[in-house]
């Protein structure tokens, strides 16, 4: 501690005297720099008065600069000029502070005389040459610390040997006896002792024999503190990993049924067939279930009612397969099953087993007082005949199911390659896609995004197509199929470059707000795509903050290190970025907190049952503090009631999007503008 002092008071000296050198050595350098000037200009001045009425030469003007600390200078008087030596750049105002004055390599000046009476009609402007300066500023520096240490020194000794008499040894018996009760907790009062001296140390131990006799007491008391914090750490801690895993596991499986979602269903699916494509005789098959008329039933009974049929199917359905992993509710009343026949129906036809199903299916459901009935159509893919990957099956059972629905007397469709009114239709459908895509015939509209408030914080770009022969296309069937083509990379590409246009637009018209475009999986693993999005933001003159990636957590999740390396870049051209359609997909909490998202959005499916589906709400209330908790804000959308809006409001959602707020439309600002007007 004496040498902690010590050396403080020698540093506290030491930190005085150069706090005193500094402005002495700013003076002394103004001091320096403005003697200098004043040669230069003393000899300017007399110059031009030695002139005054004769030609001057430029001979006359070197003479100048070799007499003097001139190395260049330049005089006008009634706009003629007269040179001689180094050019000046950039002239600093001589009456100014010099030492702010730039200085070139060599230790040289630019100032300027434009007001010096003494200059007459001339003004002048000079490089002088100050290099000397530096010289005698070090001489100075060293000068003055030399006698700085000198005085730190002496003063140092001094308080050295102060500290030891008056300090140093009772504050060395003070920590022994502190020491000692430190080491024998249990009995503090052991060490008290009476204040020996009447001065600041004697209040010091008069105050620890206080705090040994409240010491006890004290160790106590934070012990139970100690205790009371574990347990409420160890909550929180299992409050968090049951809210991770709850989100883990809705990204997993359908949160109505408990069956697996699309996503897992194809995992496993895919691991199945992959374990057992070396085995012979394989009877399985992929059954997709569709229910007619569920649309009507909801209308009719209410969601309540519809939400009871469809998890009493779902139990129906699942009976039949030993392994959760291969039943899965697909999505609205569509399910998936991997039949595989056993025991009894294993010796018959595939259509005798899969008619158990529909029938099991079709009896009635029980809610309440009422019975309730719903026909099942199905749609079967064979894989190896038709497919071995699982998307490829799914799909051809969902083209056969679809087909068994429009059929008037058939409940089951079997995939066939013949049958092919939907594939032909996909087939046309992506030929008029690629047409519309060179012809520009897609379309964006404009939706507002609103805050508490109901103020308009942005606009997100929404893609619409309306083909000249097929009509409106619905984004739902377009857009997946341009992600399967790679047509969506192009679309991206046009989708940014107009609306990064349209923002140039509403910009100028004073917008203030920021313009969203969704950025599919293709495009975030494009290493490109961030240099075109740049190329675009400078090209229009638009800010990046301005401008808003949504990307869903389907296509983060896709390629975690590829999407971090994009989503960095993204960061450093400053764009703003959104998780889209959260909860939908399937993410990790841990790649989340890592990802540099600024905005996270509610899906449309977890708003629709708000305010009087519970899980709904508490989920959406999970998501909104997670997401607060991260640092992120908050868009809700889907928002068409005000009860949701007030719902979501209190709840804590930072902006809201949907048609109770505002209809997608070409026009988006301007027409709100336009409307104003």
């Amino acid at each position: 501690m004496c040498r902690n002092l010590t050396a403080a008071a020698f540093l506290a000296i030491l930190v005085i005297e150069i706090a005193i050198l500094i402005p002495s050595y700013r003076n002394y350098e103004e001091d320096l720099l403005r003697h200098q000037v004043d040669v230069a200009r003393q000899a300017v001045t007399t110059f031009v008065q030695s002139a005054e009425g004769q030609e001057i030469t430029k001979s006359d003007l070197e003479s100048l600069v070799a007499s003097s600390p001139l190395t260049g200078i330049s005089l006008w008087r009634d706009g003629i000029s007269y040179e001689a030596g180094e050019v000046v750049d950039v002239p600093h105002p001589a009456a100014g502070l010099l030492r702010l004055a730039p200085r070139t390599a060599e230790g040289m000046i630019d100032l300027s005389w434009s007001d010096d009476p003494t200059l007459g009609a001339y003004q002048a402007v000079a490089r002088v040459d100050v290099g000397h300066v530096d010289s005698e500023l070090v001489a100075f520096v060293f000068r003055i610390l030399g006698l700085s240490l000198l005085i730190a020194v002496f003063v140092t000794v001094v308080t050295m040997f102060v500290v030891d008499r008056m300090m140093l040894s009772p504050l060395l018996k003070l920590r022994d006896r502190i020491a000692r009760a430190g080491d024998d907790a249990e009995n503090p009062l052991r060490y008290l002792t009476p204040a020996g001296r009447c001065d600041e140390f004697g209040e010091v131990e008069s105050a620890f024999n206080s705090t040994l006799k409240q010491n006890a007491s004290y160790l106590s008391r934070l012990q139970t503190l100690n205790k009371e914090l574990d347990r409420l750490l160890d909550d929180r801690t299992r409050t968090l990993r049951e809210t991770e895993q709850e989100l883990e596991t809705r990204t997993l499986y359908d949160q109505l049924t408990g069956l697996a979602n699309r996503n897992l269903f194809e995992e496993q699916l895919d691991r199945y067939f992959w374990e057992v494509s070396r085995e012979e005789g394989r009877k399985e098959a992929l059954l997709v279930l569709g229910l007619n008329d569920f649309q009507a039933l909801n209308g009719l009974a209410g969601h309540e009612i519809g939400d009871h049929v469809l998890q009493e199917i779902a139990r129906r359905v699942a009976r039949f397969s030993p392994d959760h992993g291969h039943v899965a509710r697909l999505g609205g009343d569509v399910f998936g099953l991997l039949v595989k026949p056993q025991g009894r129906i294993a010796s018959e036809s595939m259509d005798a087993w899969i008619s158990v199903i529909i029938e099991a299916c079709e009896e009635p459901v029980q809610v309440g007082q009422a019975q309730y009935e719903c026909e099942v159509c199905a749609g079967v893919a064979v894989p190896v005949l038709d497919a071995n990957d699982a998307r490829t099956l799914l799909s051809d059972a969902e083209i056969a199911m679809h087909r068994a629905k429009k059929s008037p007397n058939r409940k089951v469709e079997f995939f066939t390659p013949e049958f092919g009114d939907q594939i032909h239709h996909r087939h046309e459908l992506i030929r008029r896609l690629k047409s519309a895509i060179e012809n520009r015939h897609l379309q964006l509209h404009y939706q507002g995004q609103f805050d508490r408030l109901r103020r308009c914080a942005g606009y997100e770009a929404l893609l619409r197509w309306h083909d000249p022969v097929l009509g409106p296309v619905s984004p739902a069937e377009f857009i997946p199929l341009a992600e399967e083509t790679g047509l969506i990379v192009g679309i991206g590409d046009w989708v940014l470059e107009e609306s990064v246009a349209t923002l140039r637009q509403w910009v100028d018209q004073g917008f203030t707000g920021r313009m969203a475009i969704n950025v599919s999986a293709l495009q975030l693993h494009d290493e490109g795509f961030a240099d075109r999005i740049a190329h675009q933001l400078a090209y229009f003159g638009v800010s990046a903050d301005q401008l808003e990636l949504e990307i869903t957590e389907t296509a983060l999740m896709a390629d975690v290190e590829r999407a971090m390396a994009t989503l960095n870049r993204f960061r450093e051209l400053g764009l703003a970025l959104a998780v889209d359609d959260f909860g939908t997909g399937y993410s990790s909490l841990a790649y989340l907190k890592a990802l540099p998202v600024s905005r996270i959005k509610i899906d449309r499916t977890f708003v629709t049952g708000l305010p009087e589906n519970a899980q709904d709400a508490a989920l959406c209330r999970t998501i909104i503090s997670m997401a607060h908790s991260m640092g992120c804000d908050v868009i809700a959308e889907g928002v068409e009631t005000e009860d949701q809006a007030s719902w979501l409001a209190l709840a804590g959602s930072d902006e809201m999007q949907g048609f109770l707020l505002d209809r997608p439309e070409p026009g988006g600002f301007l027409a709100g503008q336009n409307d104003g007007g």
